[in-house]
């Protein structure tokens, strides 16, 4: 695969996909390979999906995209508790495993980096990461995000407890940091 570019990664609105595109997501929730570095690893059911969409539809404080690339939908990325008040929300993503361990996933954050301190304002953003996935905590502080705390044995994973590590970055901390992943990516200033 050559080298993924900035421009090949769009994000779209979930809730404007048509339903086969949303189903498409919900397979990709489902890989076990996405499953293993969730909170939750059930296999997502048709009811279940479709609440959580229509709670996305009632939550403004909620939002999700597809992660678009070369026009495939190969993931989402989402903010959630988006607090106006405070100027800050959490991030998740996950990618297919196809795009996994490809660079697709630094494009993501860049663009989501992008548009969480642009478009949305925000001050502060939060990310939470199974201390069993050290690969994408690490993505995260190459970043700029720093690593807060753990939440200690918080999660059950194939029946053993495991720690959570907590990670933020404020505005001004992404905007020092914006500069060389700009370069690195192509991306206009």
């Amino acid at each position: 695969m050559n080298k993924p570019r900035l421009d090949s990664v769009q994000f779209v609105p979930l809730l404007e996909r048509s339903a086969a595109d949303q189903e498409r997501v919900r397979q990709l929730r489902n890989a076990p390979e996405v499953r293993c570095h969730m909170y939750s690893d059930h296999e997502i059911g048709v009811p279940e999906h479709a609440a959580w969409l229509a709670s996305l539809a009632a939550n403004p404080s909620q939002r999700a995209w597809v992660v678009l690339y070369m026009g495939n939908i190969e993931g989402l990325v989402s903010l959630s508790a988006i607090k106006p008040q405070h100027q800050s929300a959490e991030w998740a993503f996950y990618l297919s495993p196809a795009m996994q361990g490809q660079g697709v996933g630094g494009l993501v954050e860049f663009r989501l980096l992008d548009l969480a301190f642009g478009e949305f304002g925000l001050q502060k953003l939060n990310c939470e990461v199974l201390a069993s996935n050290p690969k994408v905590i690490e993505m995260h502080q190459k970043f700029g995000f720093t690593l807060e705390g753990t939440r200690r044995a918080n999660v059950i994973k194939d029946g053993r407890r495991t720690d959570v590590a907590l990670l933020g970055i404020l505005a001004h901390e992404w905007a020092a940091q914006r500069p060389r992943f700009a370069r690195l990516f192509g991306a206009d200033n």
